[in-house]
């Protein structure tokens, strides 16, 4: 029985890590390890009982070099195998948004026409051309905008370097590997060169294009979703680069030159000065929020109104939590004169006191307020998934409530998290998601870029539509905070973000999040328009650019109005 006992688990171990994903490879080696030692001790208690000596020793040795072999035996069972296809096409993605990637399945498709790149509308981003029998990656875009602009999205494709983007996520797509398999088999008996399938975006090309110039040079994020269906329609992140640079040209005179220029290019644009132009912040960059993430704050006010106590709330300049540590205080003196004493949520969130959401966050303390976040797919670091796996398009970092553990468990730490500081990190792209869900009357839709493929001849492949995550906080509430929106909008401080779009109700709310020391704070807006039915819901930020309420409204009143102007 112990040994049906010890072989039973041991196989469960390995076939629960065998079918682990490839980014999952230290799982997999955990269980293979972890199965070794019951292997080997089914092993042993399976010998037939001998004295000591020479040949229980030489049959002690011969057991741990056969369990040794069947460790090797299955990694390479796995690699060679299970998991081939997978390891075969996997792109790995470095901190700074660099990718590392198998370069033989991009030589194999040098002679594939890659699939068309298409926006909501039928703009044709990118394309291939037959050059001599092979194929040439091209943009069309770039005769109608800056190709930068586009860069995070569509990714880049070089026979170098490999590839990123969307280029990386549906390249067995964009191939014909996958989608296309009647074609394939047809070319092995009559030959011709193999077209991929086309990519149609849910993207608003002009809408992106706008964006990226109301950004102008700045590093930063812009973030366009329609909160009805989770939708991307812009999502812009600078610095960019060029996809042309990467992209190798058959039809060059002198291949080594070309390469040569590639390489360059390469090295160009991850130089230290260059600003990480390869990271696409919008999904990969992590920031502290600043007075953004109040509105979560606020929805475990409302959520949890017999702890908080809402709209019985002071703003004093100064509040300590705790006694042996340094107090919060607000940004703008004297705002109790704004807000009245006691204060009511609506007042607290409109003129973005500090201090007040910081009593929240103690009143709610770390489990509900936990709670709250994890409704918003905010997570504590031992839970977080890696990528995040809601929005699935582009690789996406999970955002963070806190990074050290217990960090909640002190009172200023959750002070300074309910106010958008502390250990909070998040992506610009997760402060979208929250605005989208508050402006779909609480339910959080699951963003996606890929609305559909379609082979060659237009046939349909695969379309995506629009699906809940879940139901992140009740219509009420959700009916609640958008009235606290429109109040920054009209008469907080984020006025500014209403000027850009006249006669459209919006709502609103600015953060300034401090980061590194000395440093000027990012400035960060999230934004929802038209106020009664919301189409669009805004993400911005600047990285180091100063007041949300200012540098952050303008640019969120822009894109706003950017969306209007090209629906």
């Amino acid at each position: 029985m112990l040994r049906a006992g010890l072989v039973l688990a041991a196989l469960a171990l390995l076939g629960y890590g065998i079918l682990q994903p490839v980014e999952a490879d230290t799982r997999w080696l955990i269980c293979l390890w972890a199965s070794a030692p019951l292997i080997g001790l089914a092993g042993w208690l399976s010998q037939p009982a001998s004295p000591r000596g020479l040949p229980r020793s030489v049959a002690n040795v011969g057991l741990v070099i056969l369990v040794g072999f069947g460790l090797l035996s299955l990694q390479l069972l796995r690699q060679q195998f299970v998991q081939a296809d997978a390891i075969y096409t996997y792109v790995a993605v470095g901190a700074d948004g660099s990718t590392t990637s198998n370069v033989r399945p991009v030589l194999d498709s040098q002679r594939v026409l890659r699939g068309q790149i298409l926006d909501r509308r039928g703009v044709v981003l990118a394309d291939s051309d037959s050059v001599d029998g092979f194929a040439r990656r091209s943009y069309p875009l770039a005769d109608r905008y800056d190709p930068a602009a586009f860069s995070n999205i569509l990714g880049f494709f070089s026979t170098r370097y490999g590839q990123s983007g969307l280029e990386a996520t549906y390249a067995a797509y964009l191939t014909g590997d996958r989608g296309n398999e009647l074609q394939r088999i047809q070319e092995q008996f009559v030959g011709g060169q193999r077209r991929g399938n086309t990519l149609v975006l849910t993207l608003n090309a002009d809408l992106q294009a706008r964006a990226a110039q109301a950004l102008g040079g700045r590093t930063g994020s812009v973030v366009v979703l329609d909160p009805r269906s989770g939708a991307v329609l812009a999502m812009v992140s600078q610095p960019g680069f060029d996809p042309r640079g990467l992209s190798f040209d058959p039809s060059a005179p002198d291949w080594e030159a070309e390469n040569a220029r590639i390489g360059d290019y390469w090295s160009q644009i991850n130089a230290d000065s260059a600003g990480q132009p390869l990271l696409n912040r919008p999904a990969q960059g992590l920031y502290p929020p600043g007075s953004t993430f109040k509105t979560l704050t606020a929805i475990a006010a409302l959520e949890h109104q017999g702890a908080a106590q809402p709209d019985s709330i002071t703003c004093p300049q100064e509040y300590r939590p705790d006694p042996s540590a340094p107090p919060v205080v607000n940004a703008v003196d004297n705002l109790s004169s704004l807000t009245g004493d006691p204060a009511t949520l609506e007042k607290v969130y409109a003129y973005s006191c500090n201090t007040a959401f910081a009593q929240y966050a103690v009143r709610l303390g770390p489990d509900l307020f936990g709670d709250t976040a994890r409704q918003f797919d905010i997570y504590p670091p031992q839970k977080a998934p890696s990528p995040y796996g809601e929005f699935s398009d582009l690789p996406t970092a999970a955002s963070l409530l806190y990074v050290d553990p217990g960090f909640l468990n002190q009172p200023r730490g959750m002070a300074d998290t309910g106010y958008g500081q502390g250990q909070l990190l998040v992506t610009p792209l997760e402060m979208a998601m929250i605005t989208a869900a508050v402006a779909n009357d609480g339910v959080m839709m699951r963003p996606y870029l890929v609305q559909k493929i379609t082979r060659p001849d237009g046939s349909l492949i695969v379309e995506q539509s629009a699906r809940p995550i879940r139901r992140a906080m009740s219509a009420a509430i959700a009916k609640t905070m958008r009235a606290d929106m429109s109040a920054v909008a009209r008469y907080g401080f984020g006025r500014s973000v209403s000027e850009y779009t006249p006669g459209i109700a919006v709502g609103g709310k600015s953060g300034t999040a401090e980061h590194v020391p000395g440093a000027p704070p990012h400035a960060w807006f999230i934004a929802l328009a038209p106020l009664e039915s919301p189409r669009y819901a805004v993400a911005v930020m600047v990285e180091s650019g100063g007041e949300g309420s200012s540098v952050g409204a303008r640019l969120a009143g822009e894109v706003l109005a950017a969306a209007f102007a090209t629906e």
